[in-house]
């Protein structure tokens, strides 16, 4: 099948889950208000991060290097298992250690939420090796749509709480797991690779992408409890739905990485890699500015009264959007290149902007914070110019 064609069907199969994913967000907003959907939001976004935290960076070392055979599939999956379990009780200890109000069965159900939730993601990876796209496409989509089946069913049950959250997410990861592993059952070969390579070797090239997502969600998980802590629940709410609603751009983004991360392991991308970040990066900031002139006229966009300045956030947000865009092109690049610790000094450099604003002074309002975000993703967008520009040098060299 053709990269366009890939594409394609990438964008309609988890073209789906991120619909269901923002339905399910956008219906609790309008049915229960911008407090439970900040709940929602906030549930996610820890899961996410301890997730990325317990994960070590093993779905892109191991896609990276049973892909160039070198780690055969029944030692990945051995991996995949071993690094799932390990989440349990590490998940466990973060949890009680943030939340030692909330009891046992709720940090258990949100660590076994977290667990599943790595090891749907190192499965999912693997997916991509000897696997038709179209499994990939599945199991990244299916824990959207079971999320949005049971966010429909809770709602109409009457039945929608805090603590509910967490068992939904273990059951929607969970099911996407048994499925992917269904799949890769079948096809993993136990024989050795054509060179093997050794713990520190995936390790090392681990360790980078679990820094680089570790400190992205961990950022997102960080400005959230700021507008949480400064502007309390409902403007919360105002400002996780406007950072969801920036996703919906990004996600044929995210539905090319993965395909462009194996296209660029097997010939040189840097080139096309500046052109596809550079065409979004100005489509984004179109849109962007399209939504600040349209944000009188539709302010709350269509949501609530407790909406107020939705359009405007979404906005702002949306110009760290089109950073981010240009950022995730250019470290799919940057990791198929087999360099993936330009996305940590990237996080890096979007953590000095957060932190120094946390340091030095206090932003005032949802907007101030959309506009922090977003000065936040520029920052890290320009490390990737700048390696990728010096990658595209040495690419031109040699050819």
């Amino acid at each position: 099948m053709s990269l366009r064609r890939q594409l394609g069907v990438s964008l309609l199969v988890q073209g789906a889950g991120s619909a269901a994913l923002l339905l399910a967000t956008l219906w609790l907003g309008a049915n229960l208000g911008p407090e439970q959907q900040g709940a929602f939001s906030r549930t996610k976004a820890e899961i996410e991060f301890v997730a990325a935290f317990t994960m070590f960076g093993l779905p892109q070392a191991l896609f990276y290097f049973v892909n160039s055979s070198r780690l055969g599939g029944d030692a990945a999956l051995r991996w995949a298992a071993g690094s799932a379990l390990l989440a349990l009780p590490i998940a466990a200890v973060y949890l009680l250690v943030q939340h030692p109000q909330i009891g046992f069965w709720p940090v258990a159900a949100l660590a076994v939420a977290v667990g599943l939730g790595v090891y749907q993601g190192q499965l999912r990876a693997l997916l991509l090796v000897g696997q038709r796209t179209e499994w990939f496409n599945v199991v990244t989509a299916l824990p959207q749509l079971v999320l949005l089946a049971g966010v429909l069913v809770l709602v109409a049950m009457g039945s929608v709480n805090e603590q509910r959250w967490p068992v939904l997410f273990a059951l929607a990861f969970g099911s996407a797991a048994l499925f992917a592993l269904w799949r890769l059952k079948g096809s993993a070969s136990a024989a050795p690779p054509l060179t093997a390579v050794g713990w520190r070797e995936l390790g090392h090239y681990g360790l980078a992408a679990w820094l680089a997502a570790a400190l992205y969600t961990a950022a997102i998980l960080f400005v959230q409890r700021w507008v949480e802590r400064d502007q309390g629940a409902t403007l919360l709410g105002v400002f996780t739905m406007a950072l969801t609603l920036v996703q919906v751009p990004l996600t044929p983004v995210s539905y090319a990485a993965p395909l462009l991360f194996r296209r660029w392991m097997e010939r040189p991308g840097a080139q096309a890699s500046q052109r596809w970040a550079l065409m979004l990066f100005g489509a984004l900031l179109g849109l962007a500015a399209l939504v600040w002139l349209a944000a009188p006229l539709w302010p709350r966009l269509g949501l609530g009264s407790g909406y107020d300045g939705l359009a405007r956030a979404l906005a702002v947000l949306l110009v760290g959007g089109a950073a981010e865009a240009a950022s995730r092109v250019l470290g799919v690049n940057a990791n198929a290149s087999g360099t993936p610790w330009v996305a940590v000094r990237a996080e890096v450099a979007r953590w000095l902007v957060l932190g120094g604003t946390w340091f030095i002074a206090s932003p005032s309002g949802v907007l101030a914070m959309c506009a922090l975000w977003s000065a936040s993703a520029l920052a890290a967008a320009g490390v990737f110019v700048f390696h990728a520009r010096s990658a595209a040098l040495q690419e031109s060299a040699a050819a």
